[in-house]
């Protein structure tokens, strides 16, 4: 817990555990309703000073730090989260690259808007569009990615100008407040982002919600947790303030007649494993032409009998352990399911704790739980489709519209499933969870509201626009 800049001391805490060994890796503050109430007195009491070009040193300076000592920080997230080492590698490596677009992002933030709504200066007034920091953000994240998600959280807050309230998730608590930590050494003042954390992670919440003066909540996490912090809003009087929920998903990647084996093949095993199958973007449902489903499901299981799993700190582990053991019996038991009501198994379905292996299906359903929710783990479900139109509405039956992608040679029918599937990013010939961490990011229906997320929107979601008139 981070107030004021400085670690706060208490006797209160409890153990952050490790996932794979079951081993306490450090320790976290148990937040009194005194300490979190001083946290957000002081974040909202707080003012940024500094100029845009102040704040982009901060980041700079970060930047360079991270760069530096990535795998310092990498084995930080490996030992709460027990993500593979080559994955955390990969999350500092987009923790640097959202340092990147933050640090342009601030070189744009402060720039006069005006012009872009004067369409007549004749017998007008004259306009003045005002942009301004808001008063005071509450941020919550997940644990699948304990510390880049942290930083879409808290760099754009940083490009803004405006001070945050932090609540990370209480499995994963270490790699935010390390990123914090950078900060504050790095220039960052004193209260301009407050770190809360608590085992209870809803209780938490509710003291913080308790606040009346707040101007946004960012949320990364589960439709459930998402739909519950709504209702908090509501309950506790903050019916009307800015809401960001970026949810969960259940993408599908649409594998064509026509497409090239070798390239689905490789999104297949990128899009359902990586980072043990914990990103909202994965791939949930691999929907194959039945022309060529054979095929892929032959070349497939040749590749993913090369993925490594097991202790996520030895170097040649592509695959690490889901969150905890119950999580990965949850999806043990939708695996168990599917099987039971017709579904082939492959490969895998092998369990030991919280460790998973790569697990692919054949002949799932569409209405089967393992697709028909999110499963968050290394499951790969191969569903087939007697034609493209019958992918299509396969892929359209869900709630949860993230992200999709195709593999054709076809562009039409590429340009045809973006149209259809209207999901908030869609990759043609690559993975649905691709993106750069500038672009417009977030979902609709199950997994968001429309509002976006991206280093840029993150930013100006995070001021207030105001009109001044000179008569």
């Amino acid at each position: 817990m981070i107030i004021n800049g400085k670690k706060i001391i208490s006797k209160k805490v409890f153990n952050v555990v490790n996932p794979f060994t079951k081993i306490t890796v450090g320790k976290a503050i148990e937040a009194s309703c005194k300490l979190i109430r001083q946290a957000v007195d002081k974040s909202y009491n707080f003012q940024c000073l500094l100029s845009s070009k102040e704040r982009s040193k901060i980041l700079v300076k970060t930047r360079n730090q991270l760069i530096k000592k990535k795998k310092y920080f990498a084995k930080i997230i490996t030992s709460e989260s027990e993500l593979s080492f080559k994955d955390s590698i990969y999350e500092i490596d987009r923790v640097i690259n959202c340092a990147n677009y933050s640090i342009k992002a601030c070189k744009i933030i402060d720039k006069d808007i005006t012009s872009n709504f004067v369409f007549d200066k004749k017998n007008q007034p004259k306009l003045k569009v005002i942009t301004e920091p808001l008063d005071l953000i509450v941020a919550i994240t997940p644990f699948n990615h304990p510390m880049n998600l942290v930083a879409h959280k808290i760099f754009p807050a940083i490009v803004a100008g405006t001070s945050v309230v932090l609540k990370p998730s209480e499995k994963t608590p270490l790699s935010a407040i390390k990123l914090v930590e950078i900060l504050h050494n790095n220039g960052m003042p004193p209260n301009m982002v407050n770190v809360v954390t608590g085992k209870n992670g809803k209780n938490v919440l509710n003291k913080i919600l308790s606040y009346s003066k707040l101007d946004l909540l960012t949320v990364t996490g589960g439709l459930k947790a998402g739909l519950d912090i709504k209702k908090s809003l509501v309950k506790k009087g903050h019916s009307l303030i800015k809401y960001i929920p970026e949810l969960g998903g259940c993408s599908s990647l649409i594998v064509c007649s026509d497409a090239d084996l070798v390239i689905a093949v490789k999104i297949i095993l990128n899009g359902c494993f990586k980072n043990s199958g914990q990103r909202c973007t994965s791939v949930r449902r691999v929907i194959v032409d039945k022309e060529i489903v054979n095929k892929l499901v032959h070349i497939l299981l040749k590749k993913v009998n090369k993925i490594k799993y097991g202790n996520p700190f030895q170097k040649n582990i592509d695959l690490g352990t889901v969150i905890d053991e119950e999580a990965a019996i949850k999806i043990q038991k939708k695996i168990k399911s599917a099987i039971k009501n017709g579904a082939k198994l492959l490969y895998g379905n092998i369990r030991r704790g919280a460790l998973l292996s790569p697990t692919i299906l054949d002949k799932v359903k569409v209405d089967m739980d393992l697709v028909a929710t999110e499963t968050f783990g290394p499951v790969c479900p191969i569903i087939r489709s007697n034609d493209f139109e019958e992918a299509l509405k396969i892929a359209k039956k869900t709630g949860y519209m993230l992200a999709g992608a195709i593999v054709t040679k076809d562009k039409s029918k590429a340009e045809k499933a973006c149209k259809y599937l209207k999901v908030g990013q869609f990759s043609f010939n690559g993975p649905p969870g691709y993106r750069t961490e500038v672009a417009p990011f977030g979902g609709f229906g199950n997994s968001g509201n429309g509002e976006k997320e991206g280093i840029l929107l993150a930013a100006k979601s995070m001021r207030r626009i105001r009109t001044f008139y000179k008569h």
